[in-house]
């Protein structure tokens, strides 16, 4: 085992950066000061990546809103709607994206999804987004009348915005899943038709494109869809380790497993000893694939220093292991 520590989705904002963003929804501070301190977060946050050793890297998406506007604002016949609903269980709150009509994809700038000014060249560069599953899932549909044509148009739209990420420098890209897994509103699993529409528009969003893909799913046991997830054209799949039981796992892959190892609901920090001794355990239920350490979902539900001291410890852990070898 060989493994490799990321980041992905949205990483929660310093102190400086909220009270300016407080001050400027207020009109006391103008845009310009805001995103300074944004350029400044997303430096503070490569530097800590670069320091622990990370290959590829995030921007922390410090500008986003939520885990879905950016893809909202590229796309015709979506708007953000005025209701807002909770991030499933976390005390974070998304704008309802509404389908009012056909989707398609505008016009948009790539620094819309990412601050490819502010990464260095010499690593690769990870967007998160939404999968078309979850995306459809959190949204109000009111202009298609069957789930698979729904699900077709998100992936058609994703699918563009991914390529035109890609021509401007983007390697790797990251599907979250999490309403694969994550079922408390609805009283019975996903049906075997229901979850291959899912799988099917995973595999339109990323069919045909020369770049690295992982489908995460997170706040939810993936026990059950595991087997199905890896049998899609990505390199890279993600469970939620604090959700999943791996000791019922027996995987034989080539690819590699997201292992989702530190929980970005929980502020007590973990110790790089026991994510590298998890990580070990888990790996010992897989068969031919490596591991790669991550998050279980994005980290903007912790304070920012909390934040760091993760992403330190995912670096660290990753260290032990090597020594350990």
């Amino acid at each position: 085992m060989s493994p490799k520590a990321q980041l992905g989705g949205i990483y929660p904002r310093s102190e400086q950066l909220i009270k300016l963003t407080r001050s400027y929804d207020r009109a006391k501070t103008d845009l310009d000061t805001v995103k300074k301190q944004i350029e400044q977060d997303t430096l503070e946050l490569v530097k800590l990546q670069d320091d622990s050793g990370f290959e590829t890297f995030s921007d922390g998406a410090f500008a986003w809103q939520d885990q879905l506007r950016p893809i909202v604002e590229s796309l015709d016949g979506v708007t953000t709607g005025t209701r807002y609903d909770r991030w499933f269980d976390t005390n974070t709150f998304y704008k309802k994206p509404t389908i009012a009509g056909e989707i398609g994809v505008q016009a948009f700038e790539p620094k819309n999804f990412i601050r490819a000014d502010l990464l260095p060249r010499t690593k690769g560069w990870k967007v998160t987004l939404p999968g078309p599953y979850t995306f459809s899932e959190l949204s109000e549909n009111l202009h298609y009348t069957s789930q698979s044509d729904l699900l077709s148009e998100v992936a058609a739209a994703e699918h563009e915005i991914i390529k035109r990420l890609k021509d401007a420098g983007v390697s790797r890209f990251q599907l979250s899943e999490p309403c694969l897994v994550y079922r408390p509103y609805r009283e019975q699993a996903l049906g075997k038709a229901e979850l291959d529409n899912a799988f099917a528009a995973l595999r339109k969003t990323v069919d045909g494109i020369q770049a690295k893909f992982s489908v995460h799913t997170y706040f939810g046991d993936a026990t059950t869809i595991l087997p199905d997830l890896l049998k899609l054209p990505v390199d890279t799949v993600g469970f939620d380790l604090f959700e999943t039981d791996y000791s019922k796992l027996k995987i034989e892959t080539t690819k590699k497993l997201a292992l989702g190892i530190i929980d970005g609901r929980e502020s007590n920090a973990e110790n790089p000893k026991w994510i590298a001794e998890t990580a070990t355990r888990v790996s010992k239920h897989v068969i031919g694939g490596d591991v790669v350490l991550v998050p279980n979902s994005d980290l903007k539900f912790v304070p920012r220093k909390v934040a760091d001291v993760k992403a330190r410890a995912l670096g660290d852990a990753t260290r032990l292991i090597e020594e350990a070898r």
